[in-house]
Order: C-alpha cells, then structure tokens, then sequence
C-alpha cells in the first residue's frame, strides 16, 4: 500500500528549476546540499534585500538548539517537527534527536517536511536512530495528517503524554486561513502539558519595508511568504500558557544566547513558548 503524502509536491524536473524555500533555508545556515541555480539566484536578491538574513536565520537556528535542550530538561520525551527542513549543516547546532537523546536516549522525535529531497537527506542522515520517525507531508494538510499520524508512526508518539512541538521559521508559509485552522486542530490533537514553539518574521522592528520586499521577491518565485506582526504571533497560542519571558525578539528568548545583546532588527522574528494548560481545576 502506498504510503499518503498529504499534498507533498511530486517530485519532477521542474522541482529543481524552481526554488524551494527549503534549499533557501539551509543555504542561509551554510548548507549546500541541491543547491541548484534558482536556489543560489532568489537566496542572492533576497540577502540584497535584507543583508542580515544570513545572521536572522543562524539566530533562529541557535534558538532551535537552546529550545530543545530548555525542552529536554523540563522533561519531554517526544516531539513533533513541524516542516524540519534539511539535515542541519552545523555540528554546533545538530537536529533535535541529537540534542534530546544526550538527557533521554529513548526519546522520541517525529519530523515532517514536505520537501521530498530534503525529506530523503533526512531519513538518510538519521538512518539506525532509535526513535526517529520521518513523515512526507505538507503541513498546510496538517488535519488530515494528525488524523493518521498514529498509523503513519506505529503509534511513536503518545497522547497520553506531553508532546514537544516545533513550528519554527515554517508558518510564514501558510496563509492566515489555513493557518488558523491548521493550529486550531493541532492545539486541540495535542494532551494537555504539550509545549508549542514558534519562530515567525516580522517587520515589526522597524523593517517593514524590507519585509515587503521580500514577500515581493518570494511570490514571485511562486512561494507564500507572511511576516505577521505581534498580535498575529501571540494568537498562534490560543489560550495556551507563554513560559519564560514570554513572545521576544528571538535572540532575546533564551538568557544564553549567543546573539543576545544584538538589536532586535537583527532577529527580524518572535519566538515563543507555550504550554497547554491542564483539562482540570
């Protein structure tokens, strides 16, 4: 039986004619696996844009590193990431299972990427891992993938207990409507304990602008880009409960991290944490 693919993109010539948002991402963080030319081309006119793009996205990846380890020590033991990407390119900032099973080597880490490319590099980097799961999907198809993700997994992931779920620099993606609806139904899948991270661009720190630009440069390649501001950010959450500071620039999140002291256009997006509050009194 084959296996569904939620609205994955099939694979043709023409995927590697066109960027990918993924190829984008991890060229930003200094990867160059399927760095093909209309990669290299729209990643070069939109860091003409905005100069700082490389710097914001290694940002958002050092907040992904501190994220997890912050999660691992308030004691999850599985997690769902939503729009995973490519294998990361830094050892110093390693995909999730890697940081979570140093506390937990029975954890468990589901990912989701819709990229088939960057979904193989994936599985192929994590192959033998104890707890590691890989889905095709498109999370704007995220309802129905909830829906299976049960039988997709062999049950890897237990509703009984919290689960830990990763929504960073992926959301911009997705348009308001299917946004709204996606984490409504994935607020209301997940137990009570769950934590949901997010990171989100914004032009809120002055860049406007800039933001404009370049969600001028990616419909032009045929890809959605959303900057939202504060309040859009702070309602992805529900009624779900902020942990630490709250919604921050994302550099300012976690107190160790490494750009901390940077301005907040430096960030160039929000970060928060929250966790779903108990069912009971």
């Amino acid at each position: 039986m084959t296996r569904p693919d939620y609205g994955a993109p099939p694979f043709d010539e023409d995927v590697l004619r066109r960027p990918s948002a993924s190829r984008i991402a991890h060229l930003l963080l200094g990867g160059h696996r399927d760095a093909y030319p209309a990669d290299t081309d729209l990643t070069t006119r939109l860091a003409a844009v905005f100069d700082g793009l490389e710097r914001a996205a290694r940002i958002g990846r050092a907040h992904r590193t501190l994220t997890a380890l912050y999660l691992a020590h308030r004691g999850f033991r599985q997690y769902l990431d939503l729009g995973c990407g490519y294998p990361s390119p830094d050892p110093s900032h390693p995909d999730i299972h890697h940081l979570v099973h140093r506390h937990y080597p029975d954890a468990t880490v589901v990912y989701v990427e819709a990229d088939r490319l960057a979904h193989s590099h994936a599985r192929a980097m994590a192959f033998g891992a104890d707890g590691v799961h890989h889905v095709l999907a498109d999370i704007r198809n995220l309802p129905e993938l909830l829906t299976d993700i049960d039988a997709i997994t062999r049950g890897a992931l237990r509703r009984d207990l919290p689960i830990a779920v990763f929504a960073t620099d992926v959301l911009q993606w997705i348009t308001d409507h299917g946004l709204d609806q996606n984490l409504a139904e994935l607020r209301a899948w997940l137990p009570a304990g769950s934590a949901l991270s997010v990171t989100h661009p914004t032009g809120d720190f002055g860049q406007e602008e800039v933001m404009s630009q370049l969600t001028f440069l990616y419909e032009e390649a045929d890809i959605t880009y959303l900057p939202r501001p504060y309040n859009a950010v702070a309602g992805m959450f529900g009624d779900w409960i902020q942990q630490g500071p709250g919604i921050q620039p994302v550099a300012r999140w976690h107190a160790d991290h490494p750009d901390r002291a940077a301005p907040e256009q430096t960030s160039a997006a929000w970060a928060g944490i929250a966790v779903k509050p108990s069912e009971w009194p």
